[in-house]
C-alpha cells in the first residue's frame, strides 16, 4: 500500500509540475494576460455591484440565523427534559457556526471582488468602488461582535486582554481538544501554503518579468509572524 501511494504521489507531483510549467510558459510568452484580460467598465461595475447585493443579502440572512440561535438558546435555559435541553443545545450551537460561516464568505465575495477587478487590468477611477463590499462587510462583522456575548454572556469582550485563553476556557474538555487538533492541523497546512505560494510568487516574478516584491513581503512577513511567532509564544511556556 506505502509503494502504490508514494507511486500515486509522484505521478501527482509529475502532473502538477507539468502544468506549472505550462503556466510559466504561458507567462514567458506572454500569452496570459492577453487571454484572460477583459478591462471592461460594465463587467467590472456589475462585478461591483452583484458582490454588494450578495453581502447585503447574506447580512440579513446572518441577522435571520443570530435570532434563531437566540431563540434555541432561549428555550434551552427553559427547557426542563435534559433530551430536549440536549437538542436545543446542538441547533443553537449549529447556528452559532453558521453566524461566521455566513460572514467569512461575504468577506471572501469581497477579496473575489478585488481579485476580478485586478485580473482585468482596469486603472481608471472604478478600483475605487472595488471597497464597497468590504465596507458592507462592516455591518456583519458590528453584528457578530454584539451577538455572540448575547449568545453567552461568559465570553469576552472583542479586543479584551487574553482573549483566546477566555474562549478555549469556555470550553469543556471535548470541545478544547476537537478546536486545538484542528487549529494546529490548519497551521500546520498553512505553513507549506505559505511557503508554496512565496516560492511560486518568486518564479513567477523571475519569469515573467513583472514585480512581486510587495505580494512576496507580505507572504514573508506571514512565514515569520506564523512560525517564529508559535515557536515564542510555546517556549515561552518551558521558561
Amino acid at each position: 500500500m506505502k509503494v502504490g501511494r508514494y507511486l500515486l504521489l509522484i505521478l501527482l507531483g509529475a502532473i502538477v509540475g507539468g502544468v506549472i510549467g505550462a503556466f510559466f510558459g504561458m507567462f514567458e510568452d506572454r500569452n496570459l494576460f492577453s487571454i484572460i484580460q477583459f478591462s471592461n467598465s460594465s463587467i467590472e461595475i456589475t462585478i461591483i455591484t452583484l458582490a454588494s447585493v450578495i453581502n447585503i443579502v447574506l447580512t440579513f440572512v446572518l441577522y435571520r440565523v443570530q435570532r434563531k440561535a437566540l431563540q434555541y438558546k432561549k428555550q434551552m435555559n427553559k427547557e426542563i427534559a435534559d433530551h430536549s435541553a440536549d437538542d436545543l443545545e446542538q441547533k443553537a450551537n449549529i447556528n452559532f457556526l453558521r453566524t461566521s460561516f455566513i460572514y467569512y464568505t461575504q468577506v471572501l465575495i469581497s477579496l473575489l471582488t478585488i481579485f476580478f477587478i485586478v485580473l482585468g487590468n482596469n486603472t481608471d477611477l472604478l478600483l475605487i468602488y472595488v471597497i464597497i463590499p468590504f465596507v458592507i462587510t462592516c455591518i456583519p462583522s458590528i453584528m457578530i461582535g454584539f451577538f455572540v456575548r448575547k449568545f453567552d454572556s461568559r465570553y469576552p469582550k472583542q479586543g479584551e486582554a487574553k482573549y483566546t485563553e477566555k474562549i478555549l476556557n469556555l470550553m469543556d474538555d471535548g470541545e478544547r481538544h476537537i478546536t486545538l487538533v484542528s487549529m494546529y492541523k490548519i497551521y500546520n497546512i498553512n505553513m507549506v501554503l505559505i511557503v508554496m505560494g512565496a516560492m511560486f510568487l518568486g518564479l513567477f516574478s523571475l519569469i515573467s518579468g513583472i514585480n512581486q516584491l510587495i505580494g512576496l513581503l507580505i507572504l514573508i512577513v506571514l512565514f515569520i509572524y506564523n512560525g517564529f511567532g508559535y515557536l515564542f509564544k510555546v517556549r515561552k511556556f518551558y521558561y
